[in-house]
């Protein structure tokens, strides 16, 4: 009887650490997700305007924002980007940039060749000034560079070697030019890092 009664015994057991595994990967999942593009609770310290509520150096603090910000121009588009310090992407090499209007708004089918690229640069102490320039890291050559654009010319990506680290608290700066701005209104974006880690911002275009 003894042996007999091992056998469910067994089975309890296997039962009870196949639910435990399953419950440790959920989890995990779970934890994962949630730290996929949580960037702008993490950063909103390290954003904003200088203390004496001005323009910090060359760039604005925004997530991103047009040089000329008028309805229906064609003007460059700037984007900031800040890296939390527990960001998925800290410490890992700069692969790709992905900006994502919404459908039929900003058109950036223009932005189709690696000179269009003004600048991909690191502003270490979020100053508003480029300290290391990675323009040239920018996937070369035509026919198939790194500059692509998608969905009905409402998705920019721009991908890169890889030769340059991101840093928790640097800031990403990216500007590109040849984009027409939508009509007048406030348009949310959403900006991606190597696949790894998002944040949204608002583009403002005025009347």
């Amino acid at each position: 009887m003894n042996r007999r009664a091992i056998t469910p015994l067994i089975g309890v057991v296997i039962l009870v650490v196949i639910t435990l595994l399953l419950a440790s990967m959920f989890a995990v999942t779970t934890t994962e997700l949630a730290d996929f593009g949580s960037e702008r609770e993490q950063v909103d310290y390290l954003t904003g305007l200088s203390s004496d509520g001005t323009q910090k150096g060359n760039y604005r603090s925004e997530l991103i924002w047009a040089r000329d910000s008028g309805a229906d121009e064609t003007t460059s588009h700037v984007v900031n980007y800040t890296i939390a310090s527990g960001s998925d992407t800290a410490g890992n090499s700069l692969n790709s940039i992905v900006i994502e209007y919404p459908d039929g708004s900003a058109d950036v089918g223009g932005v189709d060749a690696r000179a269009d690229i003004i600048i991909v640069g690191i502003d270490q102490d979020r100053d508003g000034d480029i300290d290391v320039d990675a323009t040239n890291d920018v996937e070369c050559c035509p026919p198939d560079d790194g500059v692509k654009t998608s969905n009905g010319e409402n998705t920019l990506t721009v991908e890169l070697s890889g030769n340059y680290n991101l840093n928790g608290g640097d800031a990403l700066i990216v500007e590109f030019k040849n984009v027409e701005n939508p009509g007048s209104g406030d348009y949310d974006v959403t900006v991606g890092i190597n696949g790894d880690v998002t944040d949204d911002g608002t583009l403002e275009i005025e009347a």
